[in-house]
């Protein structure tokens, strides 16, 4: 987004048709400062700033004042991207010819450079006043409103400005974007539909990308955002949200593919390792989540969502003093932050605030975290029948949560389920097949069922259970009486004579 809008600046920024509008400036310029401006603009034609500003510099010591010289003297500036320079510049320059719809024009777009954002609506206005009716003042106009965050105001500049001249596809993108802010998700998808058929580039394949994933049109999304990187290999956004959709389909090896070539290629801001600390965290990767928290934290120490998941991160690795500070600022910054409302559950769960914790909880109770820790507070507080409704909800919503896996089955094997608790923990170990926790719940599990009802393959199969275990690691088997006695349960073998 934000590189589309600095290619449309400096299309913009173009307006003068390459400088050749010079001969169509209709102030009645004295001789010798046209003759300054006329050897200025060679020089700018030949991209020599420098020389060119010494000879505007030598016409303002002329004695009358010219809003010729003063316009191109802000040409230069703009070129060299002295962005408040070219304010006063362009402003004297308006002051002096209040008719040159033009000079109003680059003013706009200038303040808009240097955030002065209500003054640049009030050089369009001018503008548009001189000449009604130009696409460029409408796109100008629009980008005044939308950095206003007024999305409504911008998007009608952006249709007019595209009703004008059906073929200022910027004027077209950026009200497809102002769409998507405002939610008009169907009207959005018809522009950037038409972009992407008919001049698709990096940034509108890419937005149209991401008005997908919102409309939850996954595949095309994924399309999209691949086609974004065939036309700029270098775009960071789609590696993010290629990160983020991947992740929300719980595929972990291709959520981080695409992070993991971003930062190859060093494609990294502070949002870039939120969203990539955010994806461990989704996974239970904490340490490698904190990682990349901090180093967003470094890049931007005031970002709130980046303190609010790295507090919350500390408190999943129960690091309470570090978390302390990061919750506290990021509350000040956003009382109602989410991420903070968990972590502070969480750590009231800890402290034995149970009530406490599920008032923070239930303001989500679908989200998988919150599922988790409403079963957990409901076991404490002896409920079963809310136990296992929030644990199946926080295994729905996150089919690869392997700690609520893993105290579901915990649960289930106390009330003595024990043949529930062996179809849980077997969807469990397809997603991590050499976890050695859930291994020996297996285990066990499986015991207590073959107990019940010998077999002779199930003894078999559930003491290849603990042999894996012990492959894994022998000190982590947990069971060694328990597999003696099946072993025990087996024929024995007759010794040869």
């Amino acid at each position: 987004m934000f590189d589309k809008l600095k290619k449309i600046f400096e299309k913009i920024s173009s307006l003068n048709k390459s400088l050749d509008e010079y001969k169509k400036d209709t102030v009645i310029q004295s001789l010798p400062s046209l003759t300054y401006v006329n050897r200025a603009k060679k020089f700018i034609d030949q991209k020599k700033l420098d020389e060119a500003e010494k000879i505007l510099q030598k016409a303002l010591e002329l004695p009358q004042k010219d809003a010729l010289v003063y316009k191109y003297l802000g040409v230069v500036y703009e070129k060299a991207g002295k962005f408040d320079m070219a304010v006063d510049s362009y402003q004297t320059s308006a002051d002096l010819n209040p008719q040159d719809r033009n000079i109003w024009q680059r003013l706009g777009f200038m303040l808009i450079s240097t955030g002065k954002y209500e003054n640049a609506l009030k050089s369009f206005e001018n503008a548009d006043k001189i000449q009604p009716g130009n696409t460029d003042t409408y796109t100008g106009w629009g980008m005044a409103f939308m950095k206003l965050g007024k999305y409504n105001e911008a998007r009608e500049k952006f249709m007019r400005a595209a009703d004008i001249y059906k073929y200022n596809f910027n004027a077209i993108f950026l009200c497809a974007v102002m769409e998507i802010k405002l939610k008009m998700y169907d009207k959005a998808d018809m522009k950037l539909a038409f972009l992407a058929n008919v001049c698709p580039d990096a940034n509108n394949t890419f937005e149209f990308a991401r008005l997908k994933a919102l409309k939850e049109d996954i595949n095309n999304a994924i399309h999209y955002a691949l086609k974004s990187l065939e036309f700029n290999p270098n775009m960071l956004p789609a590696y993010i949200l290629l990160g983020q959709i991947y992740a929300g389909k719980f595929d972990f090896d291709n959520a981080l593919k695409y992070f993991k070539a971003a930062e190859e290629k060093n494609l990294v801001n502070p949002l870039f390792f939120l969203e990539y600390g955010k994806m461990f965290q989704k996974f239970e990767k904490y340490d490698d989540a904190k990682i990349k928290f901090l180093k967003s934290l470094e890049m931007d120490s005031e970002n709130t969502e980046t303190l609010a998941n790295l507090g919350l991160c500390c408190v999943t690795r129960k690091e309470y003093d570090e978390a302390q500070p990061l919750l506290e600022k990021s509350l000040k910054k956003e009382p109602e932050n989410f991420v903070v409302k968990q972590a502070l559950g969480i750590i009231a769960f800890e402290n034995n605030e149970t009530d406490k914790a599920i008032s923070f909880f239930r303001s989500n109770d679908e989200e998988p975290v919150n599922a988790y820790y409403l079963a957990k507070c409901f076991e404490r507080l002896q409920n079963d029948t809310k136990v296992k409704d929030y644990y199946e909800s926080a295994i729905y919503h996150n089919p690869k949560y392997i700690a609520a896996f893993t105290d579901y089955a915990k649960y289930l094997i106390l009330h003595d389920e024990f043949a529930e608790a062996q179809r849980k923990l077997r969807k469990a170990l397809k997603i991590d097949e050499n976890n050695t926790v859930l291994l020996n719940l297996m285990f066990y599990a499986s015991y207590r069922l073959v107990k019940d009802n010998v077999c002779e393959y199930n003894v078999k199969e559930t003491i290849l259970i603990a042999d894996k275990i012990e492959r894994i690691n022998p000190d982590l088997f947990e069971y060694s009486e328990e597999k003696l006695e099946l072993i025990r349960l087996l024929p024995q073998k007759p010794e040869r004579e």
